[in-house]
């Protein structure tokens, strides 16, 4: 389970974040999550809730975007999602496509709230 060292990345920034804020408490995390990281949204709701139990971030909601894997082939032009990665153009069968989305895994937004210090 992957999702686990993900999640242990995640709350490396969190932490970094509201280190200023010693009162801080998380209330709302917004997580996008690309379909290259083969990460599953149930297991890092999980992973999310062990890292945040007895933290500034236990109670928070964790709201998760998924980002579909999309090419963009660099001969014809043609861009769109798919199912599954391939090197070949649905379009014009060029092996000359890359990848555009879908390899993110980043923090959206963090809500917080201080009492005022």
């Amino acid at each position: 389970m992957h999702e686990m060292s993900l999640m242990a990345g995640v709350f490396d920034v969190i932490n970094k974040s509201i280190a200023p804020y010693p009162n801080a408490k998380v209330t709302k995390v917004i997580l996008v999550v690309g379909a290259l990281t083969n990460a599953v949204p149930d297991a890092l709701q999980l992973a999310f809730e062990v890292f945040a139990k007895g933290s500034p971030v236990e109670g928070a909601v964790l709201e998760i975007q998924e980002v579909p894997l999309t090419l963009k082939c660099d001969e014809c032009g043609w861009e769109g999602p798919v199912d599954i990665y391939q090197s070949v153009c649905p379009k014009c069968r060029s092996f000359n496509v890359g990848v555009i989305a879908g390899r993110e895994l980043l923090i959206k937004s963090l809500e917080v709230e201080t009492d005022g210090d």
